[in-house]
């Protein structure tokens, strides 16, 4: 190696070394001493913080865990060798276990667990348990709320299924209604204009619902216009533009019709049909369609025979 020139010596300040200048005990003048004693008992008498109070406590504790064997001159210990104790070896008299089982005995003291909390004994345990609670029932509420998701999906899937399948069966009705007023015409064709009416109870119960609700629509009907006619007319009302003689001689008086109270009548047949489900209600009308008038509900068509040649089924799904 070549030596370093004078320069490159003067210029190496990085590996320079300072020696210390504080002053030893033994060199400080007087006012050093006093300055330092000062600060000693400063550090002496400023009381321990918690956290250094602490800290203190578990390297202590850290340090004595640390040792797993046992100190000869512990009074516990000699008292367990004048028992017959030996060090590695396990506390009280020799077990033979049998073939297959282990030595639980303990080669160690037991180990020592702080509490870190104030506290008492079982807490943790208690608050595992009530932990382990809301979980649980925060689960069954989950578990709930998801069932009762599926359930309202369903529900409403099946509500608007009733719906559809409701709206199909008042067109059954309507076509039951159409061909048989068909029927009847070719059978006795109408001599006059006004449309022939017959009483409900002889009416088909499969349709008998539609031909009720539409009379209570009409009857409803004529009875608010009979109360508006009857209102713009009342006995008081004089119309300027009519004479005197003719109001005295034909005075005005409220119209009345006369409400329809076949219609408020008990049907127990009626009703029975109306407690069926609505699908069961349906089929009953296709089927009596296919029977009657070789009709098919869901061709929309009118069949020449009684197989009815060309038709797909008798339900809806067939013809899909």
């Amino acid at each position: 190696m070549t030596p370093k020139s004078t320069a490159d010596v003067e210029d190496d300040y990085m590996n320079m070394t300072f020696e210390d200048t504080a002053p030893s005990k033994k060199n400080e003048t007087f006012t050093q001493k006093k300055r330092r004693l000062a600060r000693e008992a400063e550090q002496k008498a400023r009381p321990k913080s918690k956290a250094e109070l602490a800290e203190e406590a578990r390297k202590k504790r850290d340090e004595a865990l640390n040792k797993t064997t046992l100190n000869t001159s512990n009074k516990g210990y000699k008292m367990m060798a004048a028992l017959g104790y030996k060090a590695g070896t396990a506390l009280g008299a020799s077990r033979h276990p049998a073939d297959g089982e282990k030595d639980t005995r303990l080669l160690e003291p037991i180990g020592l667990e702080m509490k870190d909390s104030r506290s008492g004994i079982g807490a943790d345990t208690e608050k595992k348990r009530k932990f382990r609670e809301q979980v649980e029932a925060q689960q069954e509420v989950d578990k709930k709320r998801k069932v009762e998701a599926v359930d309202f999906r369903e529900r409403q899937q099946k509500e608007r299924e009733d719906k559809r399948i409701e709206g199909q069966m008042w067109g059954a009705m309507k076509v039951c209604e159409r061909l048989e007023e068909e029927e009847e015409g070719e059978k006795d064709p109408p001599t006059g204009s006004s449309k022939r009416t017959k009483p409900l109870q002889s009416v088909n119960v499969l349709w008998r619902s539609l031909v009720k609700q539409r009379a209570i629509n009409e009857r409803d009907r004529r009875m608010r216009y009979d109360l508006h006619q009857s209102l713009s007319r009342r006995p008081d009302y004089n119309d300027p533009e009519e004479e005197r003689e003719n109001q005295i001689a034909a005075p005005k008086k409220a119209v009345t019709e006369e409400v329809d109270t076949s219609l408020d009548e008990d049907d127990e047949e009626l009703d029975q049909f109306e407690d069926l489900e609505v699908s069961e209600k349906l089929a009953k009308l296709v089927g009596y369609l296919r029977e009657r008038w070789n009709y098919c509900f869901w061709c929309k068509h009118r069949y020449p025979n009684k197989e009815l040649d060309g038709c797909p089924g008798v339900t809806e799904e067939a013809h899909d």
